[in-house]
């Protein structure tokens, strides 16, 4: 299945959003799978962090891997139908042409770490990620890909189909709406002449009595 959507980018090279990736995926997220997630906060240090899925399956979230300091604050609940491109951190950044990644990957993963580092790009906020090992990197970067565009394949079908059914409902409506009115004004003409042919018929019989 080819990754074409206007709302969504896959990450370069990633390509195959077939249901044995996704669920495969799927799986390993469950199960959780430990990276270094870069703070959006200046003076937030890189972390050990374990990504995890949610039951609902689009939904992305962490925890402090063993051993890592754990936070007073909840981690976010991230929809990934929301996320709009996967991005390694040498592919280019549209918002700044001159250089690639995302701001924090630009400002926090070194050099050495670029080619097995990626964000997850979000309307409101990045996830800057770098992988243990390249080929974990190429395995997340073509799993988030695959994941993120199936799930929103399956949100424009239900929003679509939702859409027909509500678009299908007022047509009947509509469609009852004019039958009715087609009987009222049937009715009111069936009306109409039968008190015309009344009074045509009464017409004579009083010309007749006066004579």
């Amino acid at each position: 299945m080819p990754m074409l959507l206007s709302t969504f980018k896959p990450a370069t090279g990633c390509t195959n959003a077939s249901d044995f990736v996704v669920r495969c995926f799927v799986a390993r997220l469950r199960g959780g799978i430990t990276v270094v997630k870069h703070g959006r906060n200046r003076w937030c240090k890189s972390r050990l962090r374990v990504l995890h899925v949610h039951p609902d399956g689009s939904s992305l979230s962490w925890k402090p891997a063993l051993g890592e300091p754990s936070s007073k604050k909840r981690p976010p609940k991230l929809d990934l139908t929301t996320c709009v491109e996967v991005r390694h951190a040498w592919s280019p950044d549209p918002d700044n042409p001159m250089f690639t990644g995302t701001p924090i990957l630009r400002q926090k993963c070194e050099a050495a770490n670029a080619h097995k580092s990626f964000a997850l790009i979000f309307p409101k906020r990045t996830v800057d990620i770098t992988a243990v090992t390249a080929d974990q990197c190429k395995v997340l970067m073509e799993g988030f890909s695959a994941l993120c565009f199936r799930l929103q394949v399956a949100k424009n079908v239900a929003n679509s189909s939702n859409q027909q059914a509500t678009t299908g409902g007022t047509t009947l409506n509509v469609g009852a709406g004019r039958l009715g009115g087609e009987n009222d004004t049937a009715a009111t003409l069936s009306v109409t002449m039968t008190n015309n042919s009344m009074r045509q018929q009464d017409g004579p019989q009083k010309k007749g009595r006066r004579r």
